[in-house]
């Protein structure tokens, strides 16, 4: 075979590999997909909802938004926690509001499948952290809560 063919077909398989290779995340954070190998229903439903989008809203405000770490902070997961989000080249599996920004680090719970490794019902103080009276006048945990899984 002709070398410049092989040197495009290494290439090529590089390439794909690299655009299919993810951050390796450490720490007690794992990311929706560690979840969904249990909760696959509740990671489906969550895709649907505006936290499974919650980076790329952040995004399409500007590039501006996206260096403001106030700003970040409630579009990825644990953003000042060790192992959380760091940046998007780091950590894009940590972006979004996922499972672990409200239920806490997964780690352990994936590691035992112990409910007790898991804040199970998170309350209306967790919410709070991003939904402020200044970022979400409106928000009713009441309501809401019953939609961040999806519409039931």
């Amino acid at each position: 075979m002709n070398r410049s063919v092989v040197c495009l077909i290494v290439a090529g398989l590089f390439l794909a590999a690299g655009s299919m290779a993810h951050a390796e995340l450490f720490g007690d954070y794992v990311g929706y997909t560690a979840c969904a190998e249990c909760h696959a229903d509740i990671v489906e439903g969550w895709k649907t909802t505006p936290h499974a989008h919650a980076f790329e809203t952040l995004k399409e405000q500007g590039e501006e938004k996206q260096q403001v770490q106030g700003c970040v902070q409630c579009h990825v997961v644990a953003m000042d926690a060790d192992g959380g989000f760091m940046d998007m080249e780091l950590t894009p599996e940590l972006t979004d509001v996922q499972c672990e920004s409200c239920h806490g680090p997964g780690l352990a719970h994936v590691e035992s499948q112990d409910p007790v490794d898991i804040i199970s019902v998170p309350d209306e103080a967790s919410c709070r952290t991003c939904h402020t009276e200044g970022q979400d006048r409106n928000f009713d945990y009441r309501v809401k809560s019953q939609f961040v899984h999806g519409k039931k």
